[in-house]
């Protein structure tokens, strides 16, 4: 199969429709007129122009006024020279290292200062993310002066960086900690919503609302007739220990739909630690425009300029972020009673990880005051105890009261052999060592879970292991699941199931990565690394579903993926459209067996493209003889076929190219009719399934007011 060519795709205006032509980059300069009427009941094998017309009328090329050009693949078209300092399979986004500065205007450069940013990007107003200790827009100034070729003076240990330390609060004194480099969390919804759910500011499910994922646009879409806030929850990879993200980006691209929104002070909401804080998308004056999709920015930090509200100090926003249970988006609003739709995409958390690349120069390392030890001050070194337990690592830790000088630094139980028998238990998350019976030793497992040893053994075995963890310590993921729970790699991260859209065997070892969730053994004649794609010659409607053989396939308007293979037409068409659309739809018009016309016994090949070769002849296509003496004749017999059919081509194409346009002519006549009624079935039955939700609601709230009235009969019949 050669390279596929460009698609360049121009309007023409008919008195019957509107049609769309496809140049193509063939040698022939052949190209094909098609409507935008969709004929896939129609087709019929011998019929390959209305095939092609069908296929083609499917795909659109949508690049948001930045290109004009196009390549097929498995979705249909992605645009490809985006304008504009925009990438994208839409050219809906700029490209890193750019922003947009406002609805339909080009990406303007962030100019982040190379030496002074984290990395190229920058936020919705180009601010740039900056390294410790460097300041400004665009990363280019230190405290003291101008930033200069390498970067701001090294701060002493003892003074402030730019951010407050996180040593919960036992130490304000800290040290860039090495070996960490930049990170970010993604969600760019390229096989489907990536855990995240919608729900109420409580986390009920709202009524009369849909949320689903859509493959042409790659983002995920909320409609809703519900007049109370609707809210995107991030999922759990977002979550948990996120104080690697303090003072770093947390983004996303919002675009509404219909209906008037309003900025609120609760647009984006942050809770974990006990504490909340929200910020608004805008000036709460201002409506949101509709329409247009738009990258925000928060920096997740205290500082004024990050609008969080309410402001909190350096420490309890570190708290916040240290044990984060909800990222919250706000999408609803509404102050008319029609419904209303936004879209979700491109959300990015920058955090750090423990690797090579772009160092991460915010990540630190406490220094510890006695007492207090590990990364940021978290646990008692041997022979302290914490003063307040009930405020876990926050409390102050203090000296042991014992007189061997070693306790249980949760309660302050003594381990010393004369204070504490041999034969008392250890406290939760300590075992006695045998090798010292007078001392407990804290368990190696992943969350304090407790530990035992076995008969004869010196290792210790943890007893209960979160869910989706296994081994001895904790410490791997399960079959079907992947993370670091000891966070031997870095951030500590629970292990969470692999995201392969069910098309994997959790009782085969090794079926998905247990580091980053790569799907490995994908079942189901499903590939790619979510299993979301189908092997070659299966399909299917859904990521979820399992591929079919495309024999078994039945045409579904609108879906190109859905369709099956089926055998070339003669040597008519493949003249007219070969290679342009054997390249442009390959799972259409399959490859040409390409069999030699004098060698082979006919034009047709096996699945592997083996044609049938005559006595005394072999090869792929029976290209090569066995008999080199009788080959000269035979090849001026083919050349001599060759000229013939070439000269048969010149004089037949004007008459294929005039057959063609009056096919397309009678086609296109219905076109407009028969849009018109696809587009009212598909708003009657989005209507029918809207008031189906409703009534299911209302018979479940009828039923609920049935139980509660027995209840109450109950209650009465009882006195």
């Amino acid at each position: 199969m050669q390279a596929l060519p460009v698609v360049r795709l121009e309007k023409h205006q008919s008195n019957t429709c509107e049609a769309t032509k496809i140049h193509g980059s063939a040698s022939t300069n052949s190209f094909v007129y098609y409507s935008t009427k969709n004929h896939l009941k129609e087709i019929k094998i011998n019929l390959t122009f209305d095939l092609l017309l069908s296929h083609a009328a499917i795909m659109r090329c949508e690049c948001n006024g930045r290109s004009q050009y196009c390549l097929p693949d498995a979705l249909g078209l992605h645009c490809v020279d985006c304008q504009g300092n925009t990438e994208g399979r839409n050219c809906e986004r700029c490209k890193d290292g750019f922003y947009l500065q406002g609805a339909g205007q080009s990406c303007s450069p962030c100019r982040c200062n190379p030496t002074g940013s984290v990395s190229k990007s920058c936020d919705s107003t180009g601010r740039c993310s900056c390294k410790e200790g460097v300041t400004g827009d665009k990363c280019d100034r230190c405290p003291n002066g101008p930033i200069g070729a390498d970067g701001c003076p090294q701060r002493q240990e003892s003074e402030s960086p730019t951010l407050p330390c996180f040593c919960y609060g036992h130490s304000s004194r800290c040290s860039a900690r090495p070996g960490y480099s930049v990170h970010k969390i993604t969600s760019t919804f390229t096989t489907g919503v990536e855990d995240w759910k919608v729900g109420t500011m409580q986390g009920a499910t709202p009524a009369d609302t849909h949320f689903r994922w859509s493959p042409k646009h790659q983002d995920v879409e909320v409609i809703s007739k519900n007049s109370l806030p609707v809210y995107l929850y991030a999922p759990d990879s977002y979550l948990g220990n996120q104080l690697l993200s303090y003072g770093q980006n947390l983004s996303f691209s919002l675009r509404l739909d219909r209906g008037v929104r309003y900025p609120s002070v609760n647009d984006v909401i942050l809770e974990g630690g006990g504490l909340r804080v929200a910020a608004s998308l805008g000036d709460l004056r201002s409506v949101v425009p509709c329409g247009q999709k738009i990258t925000y920015s928060f920096r997740l930090d205290e500082r004024p300029g990050s609008k969080w509200r309410p402001q909190l100090s350096a420490l309890q926003f570190q708290t916040l972020l240290q044990n984060l249970t909800a990222i919250k988006i706000r999408f609803r609003d509404l102050l008319f009673l029609f419904s209303g739709r936004g879209y979700l995409d491109s959300v990015q958390l920058v955090t750090a990880q423990r690797g090579d690349g772009v160092p991460a120069r915010w990540v630190h390392t406490c220094s510890c005051p006695l007492g207090h030890e590990g990364e940021f001050c978290q646990r008692c070194a041997p022979g302290f105890k914490r003063r307040d337990p009930a405020d876990g690592a926050f409390s102050p830790c203090e000296p042991c009261s014992c007189r061997g000088g070693s306790c249980d630094p949760q309660t302050g139980d003594c381990y010393s052999a004369d204070e504490t028998p041999a034969d008392q238990s250890c406290s939760q998350g300590f075992y006695r060592d045998p090798r010292r019976p007078e001392t407990c030793v804290r368990c190696p497992c992943a969350e304090g879970e407790s530990c035992s040893l076995g008969p004869g053994s010196l290792e210790p075995r943890c007893e209960r292991c979160p869910s989706g963890t296994s081994g001895p310590r904790c410490d791997v993921c399960q079959e079907g699941y992947y993370g670091d729970p000891l966070g031997t790699a870095g951030v500590q991260r629970p292990c969470i199931p692999c995201h392969c859209n069910g098309h994997i065997d959790v009782r085969v070892l090794g079926s998905c990565d247990r580091n980053n969730g790569e799907c490995l053994k994908c079942v189901n004649n499903t590939k790619g690394r979510h299993c979301e794609d189908c092997v070659r010659g299966f399909y299917h409607r859904q990521p979820t579903d399992a591929c079919k053989r495309e024999n078994d396939a039945q045409p579904t308007p609108g879906n190109f993926s859905t369709l099956p293979q089926v055998e070339c037409c003669p040597l008519l068409v493949h003249l007219l459209i070969t290679p342009f659309v054997l390249n442009i739809f390959p799972s259409v018009f399959p490859s040409a067996c390409n069999c030699d016309v004098q060698r082979s016994e006919s034009d047709q090949c096996d699945a592997s493209g083996q044609c049938r070769c005559r006595p005394g002849f072999e090869g792929l296509r029976c290209q090569r003889s066995s008999c080199p003496a009788c080959f000269t004749p035979i090849k001026a017999k083919k050349v001599s076929l060759v000229k013939i059919k070439s000269i048969s081509y010149c004089l037949s194409v004007t008459e294929a190219e005039k057959r063609l346009q009056d096919r397309l002519s009678s086609i296109s006549k219905q076109q407009l009719d028969d849009d018109q009624d696809l587009l009212n079935i598909k708003d009657a039955a989005a209507d029918i399934k809207l008031q189906h939700q409703t009534y299911k609601t209302k018979v479940g709230e009828v039923q609920k007011l049935i139980k509660e009235m027995k209840v109450q009969l109950e209650k009465a019949s009882s006195l």
